[in-house]
């Protein structure tokens, strides 16, 4: 009889399906099948499809999709089920969360999807995620990344591409620009430095190109970017080094580009007006998520109320 190890639904569902048969295929249990939940009418049904001893091994693991579609556990098929060591492994993969098999939860293995970090947290989960992988890459570049993508399944592909691209040695700013950005990745840095070094015109074209999506995500880069400029602005500079390592930026390094920028931003506009932005940008992601969203037309109101120091 089989362990369950249902698979709820995220962004990274296909990674943590790949990762957990690479594993179990190394302790023994190999895919010996696919099925759809749909094609059998019960999970007595499908226990008598699915859990046949296996030709060729003793021990296999069994992947079965759109498992949300079966109904929720049966009692009298709970003494059936084993514990991890058991000779068949079923995999149940869902599209959404595994409510159905809230009954037998302690019994059977439940893969989450992996937990959101804010922003302040991903440059240091990407240095991490680098060093698990063999490779390095430079607090910069982590910056640059964890500043311009939001998807956590993606930065983990972008550091896989970058790390076949620079082999050895560290991946870098250089990297980062040449490979991880197509136009519009390229156009939301020349929005975010062109708002620190107060540059208008390179700001002006980059909204061209972002105005055709939502403001989200240059909304987010943007605040991401000057959080270290909102403690700088709020705290007295006694208190600096302590207010920056709690919003997770490196005060240690020499040269730290984020930092940097975000310092430029402050000089450029002063603590107030920098104060201002934030309270306006927290405004405008709130609207977003509500049916009185101001767009694009409220996001260029504050940028250009910040560059104009009106």
């Amino acid at each position: 009889m089989p362990h369950i190890i249902a698979i709820e639904h995220s962004e990274a569902q296909r990674r943590q399906l790949a990762e957990k048969l690479s594993e179990l295929e190394k302790s023994g249990y190999p895919l010996s099948a696919k099925y759809e939940a749909g094609d059998f009418e019960s999970w007595q049904d499908m226990f008598s499809t699915v859990i046949q001893p296996g030709l060729f091994a003793s021990r296999e693991s069994v992947v079965v999709e759109g498992a949300e579609t079966l109904e929720p556990f049966p009692e009298e098929l709970v003494s059936l089920l084993e514990d991890d060591k058991a000779d068949c492994m079923m995999i149940l993969v869902f599209s959404t969360d595994s409510k159905t098999l809230k009954s037998i939860a302690s019994s059977i293995t439940i893969i989450k999807p992996e937990a959101q970090l804010p922003p302040w947290k991903r440059k240091d989960w990407l240095l991490d995620l680098a060093k698990s992988q063999g490779c390095r890459i430079s607090p910069d570049a982590a910056q640059m990344l964890s500043d311009s993508i939001e998807s956590q399944e993606e930065l983990r592909g972008e550091i896989s591409k970058l790390a076949l691209y620079a082999g050895k040695r560290e991946i870098t700013i250089a990297d980062v620009e040449a490979l991880s950005f197509d136009e519009g990745g390229r156009a939301q840095m020349m929005f975010i430095d062109g708002i620190c070094d107060s540059k208008p015109h390179d700001v002006a074209r980059a909204i061209t190109f972002l105005r055709e999506d939502s403001i989200l995500q240059p909304l987010a880069a943007i605040t991401n970017r000057l959080r270290p400029a909102l403690m700088l602005a709020c705290f007295p500079e006694s208190l600096h080094a302590q207010a920056l390592n709690a919003a997770g930026v490196d005060t240690a390094k020499k040269y730290n580009y984020a930092l940097v920028k975000s310092r430029n931003a402050l000089k450029q506009y002063g603590a107030e007006r920098i104060k201002r932005f934030m309270m306006g940008a927290i405004r405008l992601s709130f609207l977003e998520k509500t049916n009185r969203a101001e767009s694009w037309q409220g996001f260029e109101i504050i940028i250009w109320e910040l560059m104009a120091k009106v």
